[in-house]
């Protein structure tokens, strides 16, 4: 008699070409290190990139809760990370602008992303972290330059 190997179908691949994890264990282990690699991550862009990443998994999986909590953390953190520049001196203020210090872009795709979760869902009315982060933004923008103001 031959011996028989035996494997458990970890992940398959979708007819969109997305990722679907099948054994909820393997999903949780994947996003327990992952969210400890992320948080000891110093890179802003980076940071929400993998967030967005690790995210998608979830979703594309089925659990769009831990997909929301791992999404709203990261948005979080992220705005604590930007936030720091807008006290930091620039020293070449004319080749730098305050769109090339912070993560605006990623910061509001999570948003986007948080927002779109929520909808799937049918709970539109927490659809509100886009325009959540445009606004914490549009404040560090503010605090950056109010002085320039007349």
């Amino acid at each position: 008699m031959t011996r028989q190997e035996h494997f458990v179908k970890v992940c398959s691949c979708t007819s969109r070409g997305a990722l679907g994890i099948q054994d909820l264990r393997v999903l949780n282990q994947i996003v327990s290190d992952e969210e400890a690699s992320i948080a000891r991550e110093k890179v802003a862009r980076k940071m929400a990139l993998r967030a967005i990443a690790l995210g998608d998994i979830c979703m594309a999986s089925g659990c769009p809760i831990k997909a929301i909590r791992i999404w709203r953390a990261a948005a979080q953190r992220l705005l604590e990370m930007d936030y720091y520049w807008v006290d930091m001196p620039v020293y070449f203020e004319a080749y730098t602008s305050f769109n090339h210090l912070v993560s605006q872009h990623e910061g509001i795709a999570l948003g986007q992303r948080i927002d779109n979760a929520w909808r799937l869902l049918g709970h539109s009315e927490m659809a509100t972290w886009a325009r959540h982060m445009r606004k914490q933004y549009c404040d560090m923008w503010v605090d950056r330059y109010y002085e320039a103001f007349p």
